[in-house]
């Protein structure tokens, strides 16, 4: 049980890590304070190793959707999904590529977010789920626009996972400054 445990809780904070480090361009006081939060949290909640590729899963889910959901088949935004998977979770590209494959296997059997979000809900806490909101925008941002669909998918998302709204929008804020766009 051990074992599973500290796998589990290093899984968990190499997320963590990658996830911090993929967003610290805007470094400051909040993003180490939520740093040390979630490697507090990993050290602290048992989850066994199945549970931490569900979320992987889970999340891969959202970052395909993210790219599909505006119909428009853009050449930037697969290379900025795979970029965010091998970020998030430290994997290599082919892994990545396989991972946001099977993503879009069931991301063409989903009738509902209910299964997806509620991983998320259960293993990642708030301040981590504000930073995979962040990621989402940069994926619908990476086409250099931001389509209507886009918008409405990362603020159902958002709201689904509780994010509050100033945080939804100062990480599409943060988001839309690193594609380079200024309106």
């Amino acid at each position: 049980m051990t074992h599973r445990r500290g796998r589990c809780a290093a899984d968990g904070a190499l997320l963590a890590y990658n996830l911090i480090r993929l967003l610290m361009a805007q470094a400051g006081d909040e993003v180490i304070k939520a740093f040390t939060r979630l490697f507090e949290h990993f050290e602290s909640s048992p989850h066994p190793p199945a549970e931490s590729n569900h979320l992987r899963f889970a999340i891969a889910c959202l970052i395909h959707e993210a790219r599909r959901v505006d119909f428009d088949h853009d050449a930037r935004e697969y290379p900025a999904a795979i970029d965010a998977l091998m970020r998030m979770f430290g994997i290599p590209g082919a892994e990545a590529e396989a991972l946001l494959e099977q993503a879009h296997e069931k991301a063409r059997q989903l009738t509902s977010y209910y299964s997806i979000v509620s991983v998320i809900k259960r293993d990642l806490p708030p301040e981590e789920r504000v930073l995979l909101i962040e990621v989402l925008w940069r994926v619908a941002y990476a086409d250099g626009t931001l389509h209507g669909y886009e918008d409405h998918f990362v603020r159902k998302i958002a709201h689904l996972l509780y994010v509050p709204n100033t945080q939804v929008m100062l990480a599409r804020t943060r988001a839309r400054g690193r594609s380079g766009l200024t309106t």
